[in-house]
């Protein structure tokens, strides 16, 4: 039977090593990114718009690397009623309609084997295949971007017969799939 002093040595051992693991999980949990909310353009990121006369507007909504495409496009299409219903109006078409997609290519260098470390990121460069740290890994990371022109329907002939958007029924249909910021306390 082993001594009490070596079981409790082995039991904080093990106790660290636990708690170790799990501060490095929640930390990792932590860095994941989180899709772009529903908010105006903050670093980047979220919708903006620009009045070009008194009927036309050009709306744009950018996501981040988690944000997939179809969330961005409806986000977009979202905030282009917002726009029409507070500006009094309830039908609008959209001229031009437009998806940027984006791609950045990263490296990661793992560190050796020794000793902690984690990977770290960095855009693609010139060091390919092993480095000093470790070897290399490459990555690419995808974001959208949509851009619309909209202008006001008053129900008038259009030629070209685009789309016309209810905006009391966009908000309607999109308004649950809608995001908003997490605010802190």
């Amino acid at each position: 039977m082993p001594c009490p002093a070596v079981a409790m040595a082995r039991f904080s051992v093990l106790t660290t090593q636990a708690l170790i693991c799990l501060v490095a999980g929640l930390l990792l949990t932590g860095c994941a990114a989180q899709p772009t909310p529903y908010m105006p353009r903050t670093n980047g990121t979220g919708y903006s718009q620009q009045q070009l006369d008194s009927r036309t507007w050009r709306v744009q909504f950018a996501g981040n690397t988690s944000t997939p495409r179809e969330t961005v496009e409806n986000y977009l299409l979202y905030r282009c009623a917002e726009i029409m219903l507070f500006g009094g109006y309830d039908k609008f078409v959209m001229w031009e309609k437009d998806v940027e997609r984006n791609v950045e290519y990263y490296s990661y260098e793992y560190p050796p084997r020794y000793g902690l470390g984690y990977p770290h990121r960095r855009r693609y460069g010139p060091y390919y295949g092993l480095s000093p740290a470790g070897p290399v890994r490459y990555s690419a990371e995808t974001s959208y971007i949509a851009i619309a022109t909209i202008q006001v329907y008053f129900g008038e002939p259009i030629e070209g017969r685009p789309t016309i958007y209810d905006a009391h029924e966009l908000v309607q249909q999109l308004g649950p799939t809608i995001v908003p910021p997490v605010t802190k306390p």
